[in-house]
């Protein structure tokens, strides 16, 4: 299975990554948001390197994994693509899953009160289609 991999020495810290996926996901532009996130050191003391700077912090899609473990309906499944996605329909949004996540990639949030976490955008995701530096590969 392909998966999702970050290169902190190639990330510049523009965040269109989380832009682009905030977009494809919820059609609109909010980093917060996104289903990944870029952890800035905005003020490195001398000899930080360089990937400790900006540094993609993406979900791993872990097998086996520990949210969908913990999820006692069992809403989060392994798609064809490998990545471990939530069926909203069997979702109650209890957390359980957001509480299992060591990464902090996957929330429960918004009206709707479900679950959301990164699902590769169905094999092509936008992420890596919009980062400028090749930082993000799948």
């Amino acid at each position: 299975m392909a998966s999702l991999r970050a290169d902190s020495e190639k990330c510049c810290g523009c965040r269109i990554c989380e832009m682009a996926c905030s977009m494809v996901h919820l059609g609109l532009f909010n980093p917060r948001k996104a289903f990944l996130r870029i952890e800035m050191d905005r003020l490195p003391v001398p000899g930080t390197k360089t990937s400790e700077i900006d540094v993609p912090i993406i979900c791993l899609q872990c097998n086996p994994a520990p949210c969908a473990e913990a999820c006692p309906e069992g809403a989060i499944e392994k798609a064809a693509t490998g990545a471990w996605v939530v069926d909203r329909e069997k979702c109650t949004g209890c957390g359980l899953c957001v509480d299992a996540c060591s990464f902090g990639m996957i929330a429960v949030e918004g009206r709707e009160g479900f679950a959301r976490k990164c699902d590769l955008c169905d094999g092509r995701p936008s992420c890596v289609a919009h980062c400028p530096t090749g930082a993000l590969a799948f």
